[in-house]
């Protein structure tokens, strides 16, 4: 952390997306706050990549993760990694290698998008847009499958109470599907409750 930055919070500042700068040699605080403030961003504060990251993280609640360094080493790599897995946020690395390795290193640690260059030579606030708009529509894919694999497990659990009914009732797929179908009304239950309640519990209590 660097204690020299001034706070310059003027209007419209709290609309600025939050910026939470990971550098080993950071620029003057003036200068990093132009930047910064030229791409629609506000700076949180400033953080050594040998730091505990995800402790800044947690109680920063940034709405980005900048990284500005030559190259990530590997322990940069592995905290991040942590730091994604446990606060989901986009995350901008700037670096001056273009190692196709380490590029795709750093992508799988987490990284959103990763830039060769400093922070002066990169059209910054675009990187950011992107990073932004590219974490939030990953995000929106990964619930929407979570939310299809939910949705397909509890298909699954009621196709099986209904086989289940027609078994020990001895009753049609059109009747055992009205059956469960009443009961969920009758109970003010989800139809999948009920399913569960039909393969768990004695007949006699369904």
């Amino acid at each position: 952390m660097l204690s020299n930055i001034p706070n310059k919070d003027g209007d419209g500042e709290l609309e600025k997306r939050s910026i939470l700068y990971v550098s080993a040699n950071p620029l003057s605080g003036l200068e990093l706050r132009d930047y910064l403030g030229q791409a629609g961003c506000r700076l949180l504060d400033v953080v050594r990549p040998n730091s505990d990251i995800l402790a800044w993280v947690l109680r920063e609640q940034p709405d980005l993760l900048l990284i500005d360094v030559d190259t990530p080493s590997s322990s940069l790599l592995e905290s991040l990694e942590v730091v994604v897995s446990v606060s989901a946020l986009p995350v901008v690395m700037l670096s001056r290698n273009r190692d196709g390795h380490l590029i795709h290193r750093a992508i799988n640690a987490g990284v959103t998008c990763y830039e060769v260059g400093t922070i002066g030579q990169v059209e910054l606030g675009v990187i950011v847009d992107a990073a932004i708009a590219g974490f939030e529509r990953l995000r929106n894919l990964t619930q929407a499958m979570e939310s299809a694999r939910v949705k397909l497990a509890e298909s699954y659990r009621i196709d099986r109470a209904r086989s289940h009914l027609m078994m020990r009732l001895g009753i049609a797929e059109e009747e055992a599907r009205a059956k469960l179908l009443s009961l969920a009304r009758e109970r003010r239950r989800r139809l999948v409750d009920v399913a569960d309640s039909v393969l768990t519990v004695p007949l006699a209590m369904v």
